[in-house]
Parts: C-alpha cells; structure tokens; sequence
C-alpha cells in the first residue's frame, strides 16, 4: 500500500515537473517601446510571478496552459495563456483599464457598457493648469464649454451627449469615486478621467446619474523605487480678441449721423472734428485709448510641479506638490500707494496617496489632498463694460492742475480706469481638505475570489472674502460752448470725498461632505465561465451654508455578471437609490439596466486573424434618475403675509395670504437610455468606436401656470410631467504607425446629439411656432428679421408702401430700420411674429482631432477642437448695439458695417441716439452662428537620449514649448466665439517648460 502511495506521488511530481517550464515574457507598448514595471501574476491566485525590466522582460515559471495576468498598475492589463517559452505582448488601447467609480476597474475590451477615457498623458498635452481645460475634443460624448476666464473660475461646463432635461444639466464628476470639485484637481495628479454614458455604467449611480458622469482617477504609486519628477513651465498670455472700440474722431461722427437719422442737431461742429482729428487740445478734445489704459498687453503664469512615487516591501506612496500663480491683464494697477488692484491667484497644494499591506490579506489605502489659494481682484470687480461703453471722446481720465488734478467723469459715463484702480481690492482665501481611507480586504479563507471593500470620505471646502474698499473725490466735467456751439472750455464740478481704506471680512462659502461605502466582491472562474457581482451600499452628504441647504443621498446597489470564454458578456445592475429631497416616506426609487456583448474577434473564426485584432458589439437599457432638480417642501403650503388694507382711520393693516398650492406626485427625473455600440481594431494600427444612442427623459419639472387658469387666484403647484427625447450618436477613429525612427498618430473624433421638448406644459399660444414644445432646448426665441429697409420700401410722404406689414414696436419706422417677416400674415409685427429658429447655443455637433509626430526624441503635437450647429446671441452694449442712450459707446465693427445712405448693404441697422424698440427688439439679427474650429494646443518637445540622460543622473529630460487657444475660424472674428462678453478676456497662452525624471 505505501508502494502504491509514493508511485502516485511519483507520477504527480513529474507530471508538474513536466507541466511547468521557464517562460521569458517581453511586454512592449503600442509603439514597441519596452515597457517597464509590468506586474505578472497568476489569473486564478494573483500571486506575483515577476516584474519587467527596463527592458520590458522578465523571467518567470509557470506550468504550460496555464493564465497569466500583466498589468501596467492602474492603466493597462491583459491575460495571456501560456504556450510556449518566449512569450511577447503589446498592450495597446484595447487592454486599457476603465475606472467606472466605487473603485471598479474594467477592461476595455470586455466591458459592455459605453465608456469613453483620456490619460495621462492625453490629459497633460494641453498645458492647462486646470484639468477639464484640457479635455476639449478629447473624449467621445463629452462636451467641453469654455466658462469664465479668471484664473481661479476658469473651470469649463460639462455636458454628456448634450442635454436631456430643459430643467438643467448637473453632471456629476467622481474624484476617486467621491463627489468633488473639479476645479482643485491638477492634471499631473491625474492617472486617467473616465466619462460614463450609457445606463450599463450610470444606473450605479441612482438619483444623480442621467446627466452623465465624469470619473477622475488621481495616481499612485509605481512599481518601482523612489523615483523623483520636476515639471516648472512659465508662460505668457496676450488678450484674445480684444473688439476694438472707435477713437475719439470715429465716435464724434457716429454721434452726428445718429443725431442727423434722429433728424437732430449735430454735437459736434466741424470745428471741433478738426480738433479731435488733430489731438491738439487733449483735455478739451481727448481721444482716450481705454483698452491701453485699463488693459497690459501681457499677463505671466508660473506652475511647478514635484513628484516623488515609488514603492516598498509592504508601502506603495504618490507624493505630489503644486505651485502655480497667475498675474493678470490689468493696467495702471499701482497708481495707488501701499496696494495694487492687479488680478492675481496663488494656489500651493499637496497630495498624499499611500497604500500599505497591512497583512497578507488586508490592503488600507489613505488619499489625502490639501489646498491653499489667494486670489485678489478690484472691488469694483472684474467686469470691463466700463471699458468698453465709454467713449474715447467723453473726458480725459484726470482733471488739469489747475482744477485741483484728480478723477474726472462725465454725467453719463463713470470713469472705469477709477473704478478699477481706486475702489480697493477683496482679497480670497479658499482652503480645501479632500480625505479619504480605504480597507480592502481579501477573503478567500471563505470561498476563493471573495473580498470586501470600505471606503470613508470627509472633504471640506470654504471661502473668506477680506474687503478692502475705499472711495475718492471726482470732478464732473461738462462742456461750454460759444455762440456758433463749437466748444470753448470745459466746467469741472466737483463731487464725493476722499474715503480712507475699510476693511471688513466674511465667510463667503463653506462645503462639507461626507461619503462611505461598503462593498463585497466576487469574482471568480470556472473553466471558461467567468462570474462577477457586486453588493454595495453607498450615503452621501453635502452640506452647505445656508438654511435648507444640506442633500443625502443613499444607495443600494447589485450588480452581476457573466463572462463566458472572453466571448459572449453580460452585466446587469439594480439600484434601489433615495434622495433627501424627495418627500417623506417616498424617497426611494429603482433604477435596473443590462447590457450585453459579443467579441468577435475572440471566436475561433476571427482569433489569429492577422487583420481584425478586435471585433466587439454591444447594447444596454436602463433607467437612470436625476433628483438634484427638487426643492424641500414641495409638498407642502406655506401661508404668509398678504396685502395691506385700511380699515380704520389711515393705518395700513397687513393680512395673511395662501402660499402657492402643494405640489403632488412629486418624481426625480427618469431617462430611459438604449445604446448600441462597436469597438473595432485592424492591422494593429486603426481603432474604431461607435455609438449610437436614444435616450428619453421623463418626470421634469415644470410649472402648472401655463395650463391652469389664472381664475385660480392663488399660485399654482409644479407638475413632473416635462418630457424631453435625446438622441445620437459618436464616432471615434485612430491611426497609428511606426516606421524606423519615425512614429506617427493621427486621432479625431465626433459626437453629435440633438434633443426635442415632448412636452412642457404650455398655455394656449396663438400659432404653432410660438411653442417651445417640438423643439430644442433653449432654442432661439424672436422676431426672424428680413433685412433692413431701404428708401424704395417708402413712399415719398414717408409713410410704408401698400404690402409691408406695419411694425407695433415703432410706428415711424425709416430706412435703416429692421424689417421683420410677418409669419402669421396679420400685417403688423408684433410678439405673435416671435417664432423658434435656428439653433440653441449648445451645438449638436462637437469634435475633436490630434496629430502627433515623433523621431528620435523630437515631438510635435497638435490639438484642435471644434463645434456646428450652434447659435450665439450678440446682443452687448456698445459693441453690437451702440450709442442709444446716450451712454454708449461704438465698436469699428459696428462702424464698418452699419446701414448707411452711403452704405445701404451693412449688416446692421442705422445708428441712432433714441431708443428703438423695432431695432432693438429679440431677433435673428441679432444673433451669429456659433461654430468654430480652435487649434487649441500646438506642442514642440525635445527628449534627451537615454544614455545622455544618464550621464547627467537622469533618467529622463524633456523640454518643451507649447501655444494655446493660438487661433480661430469662426464667424463671430472680433470676440472669442466661445465668450461673447464683456468680462475678463480670454487668454493666448505661450509656454515654455521643462520636465525632469530622477
């Protein structure tokens, strides 16, 4: 018997022994390029078998047919089934690693849902300081909109595959899986931002998931020893179109054939033209270049960054430190002693991200971010429509000596280069603390594949405005004239006083949050069956200051899958998800989706197929919900003061009055989203992605005033019964080559997505055009203009020739006047002519496309971005619509292209000093098609060779040159398309930096 024993324990020594042989791994990267610090383990225990090289090998022993798992930490990750001796993988897009929130990685090429992603590197090109900023064109679905252009609000607004709701869009972006600010995170801190689409991904996340979410996933540490990065760039910024306003001579003579339309008296007589012409009496006939006053031609930017990551026997740690401070574009800041009103920002932050091995099944991770930003503007604050609405003509900034000198306005104008310079200044500290621990725990003690997760978040966030204001003294100049009206002197009248510095300070804004989740995992396979599932329970708070101003949310999630021999997939999730907001015993609501897909490629018809590399198709449905939109108390009536009335003698008595009606049946919004979908890899070298989607969004919220009577005689309730469909698609195409020394990329995608109103709740309107319901959201309302009238549209008493409707906004209309298109036939232009047209500002079409090149270290990038089928309103004073009023000023586009007697062609209506109703009315004229396309970033680099490297103890040095936002084709020409304001500029940049690796 003990013969027999050790015979079969004989036969299984051997048969291991034979089974198990040394296997030589060479990882390389899309380009062929080695790639270090590939971790390889064993797919059925995940225990380590080795780690790459610099020279992307690495030796390992496993029995033959066995699977192993390569991952590139947190990236990349592939399993390869071992058949011979000399293995070689080049992980390309396909192997990428998709962070879906709740700390949940998957693999591109077997995920069903649709998930779109930019890293690292994508996300650095641009050089933006701000880390959404640089993600215009870059991800498919996701819609960049340039916000304000002040260096500590330059954040960008998000919209995923356009807008669902016409109650709003509220996407929610996830930094390592907690709600948070995108705004304090900084590119170089970034491993890779993930944008969920389709209800596969987004019914995780309950009641705060229909518009979309956006996951940024911040770096840890590599697998390796310590290494150490500089990355310090300075950079130059120059206003990006600046409308250049009309000199003192080009106003003056606006101004008279404005009055000589109004059929008025000249201001200025010839006389006094010569004199403004010539600049020979600036006090008396200024000619005020206000942008040179108020404006420098240059603002300077500093960023430095340090990192120092690595990891030990049991610690993995990402340190990182930021410094960058911007100095702004205003002039004449330091006309006043011991401040200047100049805009500034400084930001220091640092980050911490530290795993530990606790034991050899308990893993705690600790993320820790704080920040510290000053930031200071005028007190007058940062808008320049001072600058602009004041004629160069209006007064010199400053009174002569002999007046006493100081400030100097007119009766119509402020002085703006005052007002900035002179008001004071607030100063900001804003102070963020983002903290969050998390335990992984590895429990296959029980059953193997099992492990449990906890995660616990606290985040605070606050605002202290120090306000520095003071006052000053003016003279109100006024002019003289003599008997012919040519101006003889100026009178100066003096007004206010000189007000010393007061200081006083308050709490602006302060947030806190509070985030846990909890988590089991299984994951485990049996032969070619591959099973998933997920239980998670996840609360969220926000608290912010302010009365009724604190949201929980709560969520209970499963999801489950099944993998059948990497082939045939599916997922299915099912979240029972409550919100704060919702009433009282009704707070829960659920939200299932399922998804499906088939890879192709990995069928035996297709597997060693030397053109297909891969072939996937996929498809979900589900619901997702978006609650964010509610209010506190919907459901209740809230009586309060009513009117006055006398009763008795003359005192006035106050009564009491019913509140607006409770609301009923109150909903979050529900979307119902279907997505089909294509992931294509040929020749190892071109990528395809396709979608295309259908979502429909009911539940909005929308008043009931437009379809209850105002016979009610109290305020009506909001109704949930908005309905709003979403529909289209997106395309993402890529090309890479390496040929020699030579390697290039070319990169573009697409995205289009239009949504129609269903239903809105309308009153009775008296045509089909006046309703919002059939059209987009947020589509152009007005009048649709016909051109402008010309002398032949009059008869010779001035009256309108038989046939043209008649205006009701302006009775003595002229040539040079608006015509408008009579729509409903009436002969009058009137409100009932007001009709939908055009596009909404948010365009349906949005895309992006990058080219990059490399040889022998040198590099040269090119990003461009672009969006169609939007329409932007024109409407600033001064700039588009001048001079009525008579406290506006006049831009030489305007001028240029004004109706005149001389001009009867112009784009634009005749000028004039009085208001004009007809003129100046909503309308198509006043509006300019949107589209554009921005080369966004241009980038030249240089890398030193390795071996150069070395010698200087380097492992790398790269030094670069980079432009942004560097040009425009558009139709808009004197503004940039993407802000028609009269606010802070925006910004070309120019860079020049350098990045270290030790």
């Amino acid at each position: 018997m003990k013969k027999t024993y050790l015979a079969i324990l004989l036969s299984v020594t051997s048969f291991w022994c034979a089974e198990a042989r040394k296997v030589e791994v060479h990882v390389m990267d899309f380009w062929n390029r080695p790639l270090s610090e590939v971790t390889i383990c064993t797919s059925n225990t995940q225990s380590l078998l080795g780690l790459t090289d610099e020279q992307g090998c690495a030796q390992i022993e496993v029995p033959e047919g066995s699977e192993i798992i390569l991952t590139l930490f947190n990236r990349q990750s592939r399993i390869v089934r071992v058949n011979t001796s000399r293995i070689e993988v080049r992980l390309s897009d396909k192997d990428r690693l998709f962070d879906i929130g709740y700390d949940e990685r998957i693999r591109k090429s077997e995920s069903t849902a649709s998930l779109s992603q930019a890293v690292s590197e994508d996300i650095q090109a641009s050089g933006n300081t701000t880390v959404m900023n640089n993600l215009y064109g870059l991800i498919p679905g996701l819609g960049v909109y340039q916000g304000s252009n002040l260096p500590w609000d330059n954040s960008p607004s998000l919209y995923v595959r356009g807008q669902g709701s016409f109650g709003g869009n509220q996407v929610l972006v996830l930094v390592d899986g907690i709600e948070r600010d995108m705004a304090q995170i900084s590119p170089k801190e970034v491993e890779s931002i993930t944008v969920l689409k389709d209800a596969a991904s987004l019914a995780l996340y309950g009641n705060r998931g229909a518009d979309g979410v956006v996951v940024i996933t911040t770096k840890r540490g590599g697998d390796h020893g310590l290494r150490s990065q500089i990355d310090y760039n300075f950079g130059v910024q120059t206003p990006f179109r600046i409308p250049h306003m009309a000199d003192g001579y080009t106003y003056a003579s606006a101004v008279n054939e404005a009055l000589s339309n109004d059929r008025l008296s000249p201001r200025y007589t010839m006389h006094d033209m010569r004199l403004i012409a010539g600049h020979m009496h600036p006090q008396l006939f200024p000619d005020i270049d206000w942008q040179a006053l108020i404006l420098r031609k240059v603002a300077f930017t500093h960023d430095v960054n340090l990192t120092f990551d690595g990891k030990g026997q049991r610690i993995r740690y990402f340190v990182y430190a930021n410094y960058n401070s911007n100095r702004g574009f205003l002039n004449n800041t330091e006309m006043n002693d011991g401040y200047s009103t100049q805009i500034g920002m400084d930001a220091l932050k640092v980050r911490s991200n530290i795993e530990a091995r606790l034991t050899k099944s308990t893993v705690a991770r600790i993320n820790l971010m704080g920040r510290l930003m000053q930031y200071q503007h005028p007190s007058a604050g940062t808008n320049l429509s001072g600058m602009y609405d004041t004629p160069a003509a209006a007064f010199y900034p400053l009174a002569p000596q002999s007046e006493g000198g100081g400030w100097v306005r007119s009766r119509l104008c402020k002085n703006p280069l005052a007002d900035l310079t002179s008001r004071g200044y607030n100063t900001v500290l804003q102070r963020t603390l983002f903290a969050d621990l998390t335990i992984d725990q590895n429990l296959e003690m029980i059953t193997p594949g099992l492990s449990a997760q906890v995660r616990v978040a606290y985040d605070n966030s606050a605002e202290i405005t120090d306000m520095r204001t003071c006052d000053f003294a003016y003279m109100e100049v006024s002019s003289a004239n003599d008997e012919i009206g040519n101006v003889k002197e100026l009178l100066y009248t003096p007004y206010g006083n000189n007000r010393n510095m007061e200081f006083n300070s308050k709490l602006s804004t302060s947030i806190n949050r509070t985030s846990v989740w909890a988590k089991i995992l299984y994951d485990r396979k049996f032969g070619a069956h591959g099973i998933s599932a997920r239980l998670i329970f996840n609360e969220n708070r926000s608290d912010y200051r302010g009365a009724n101003n604190s949201y929980m949310y709560r969520d209970g999630i499963v999801s489950v899958g099944y993998n059948y021999d990497s082939r045939y997939l599916f997922n299915a999730v099912l979240t029972y998800a409550g919100a704060s907001q919702m009433p009282a015993g009704d707070k829960y609501r659920v939200y299932p989706a399922f998804a499906v897909a088939w890879i192709a490629s990995n069928e035996s018809f297709l597997h060693d197929n030397r053109i297909v590399d891969l072939l996937k198709l996929r498809a979900s449905f589900g619901v997702t919900g978006m609650s964010a939109r509610l209010s506190y108390d919907m459901d209740k009536q809230f009586n309060g003061g009513g009117n006055s009335y006398i009763f008795v003698g003359s005192t006035s008595q106050y009564g009491t009055a019913q509140g607006a009606l409770p609301s009923t049946g109150i909903e979050p919004e529900r979307e119902y989203r279907s997505n089909i979908g294509i992931e294509l890899s040929l020749f190892k070298a071109l990528t395809l992605d396709a979608d295309f989607f259908y979502n429909k969004r009911r539940n909005i919220r929308i008043s009931s005033e437009g379809t209850l009577s105002g016979v009610l005689g109290i305020g009506t309730p909001d109704v949930f019964t908005g309905e709003v469909r979403n529909y289209g698609w997106e395309v993402a195409l890529g090309w890479r080559k390496q040929i020699g020394d030579f390697s290039y990329g070319l990169h573009g995608q697409i995205s289009y997505a239009k949504n129609k109103i269903i239903r809105k709740e309308e009153g009775y309107k008296p045509h089909w055009y006046m309703y919002a319901s059939g059209n987009t959201i947020d589509r152009f309302y007005g009048l649709m203009a016909d051109g402008l009238y010309q002398s032949n549209d009059f008869n010779v008493d001035g009256t309108l020739r038989p046939g043209l409707p008649v205006s009701t906004y302006r009775s003595n209309v002229q040539p040079g006047d608006v015509k408008y298109v009579d729509l409903n036939g009436d002969g009058r232009i009137d409100a009932n002519d007001c009709a939908y047209q055009l596009y909404a500002a948010l365009p349906q079409i949005y895309y992006g496309f990058n080219i990059e090149l490399e040889w022998r270290g040198f590099g040269l990038n090119a990003y461009f971005q672009g969006m169609g089928r939007s329409t932007v309103t024109t409407t600033l004073a001064s700039i588009y619509q001048p001079l009525y009023g008579n406290e506006r000023n006049i831009s030489e586009h305007y001028m240029e292209n004004r109706w005149s007697p001389y001009n009867t062609s112009g784009h634009y209506p005749r000028l004039t000093t009085q208001s004009n109703a007809n003129n100046f009315a909503p309308s198509s004229l006043w509006t300019e098609c949107g589209d554009f396309l921005k080369l966004r970033t241009l980038s030249l680099s240089y890398k030193l060779p390795a071996r150069l490297a070395s010698k200087i103890r380097m492992r790398e040095c790269c030094l670069y040159l980079k432009g942004m936002n560097l040009f425009s084709a558009d139709r808009i020409d004197i503004l940039d398309p993407e802000y028609i304001n009269t606010g802070y500029p925006s910004a070309r940049s120019y860079q020049i930096g350098f990045n270290l690796i030790f």
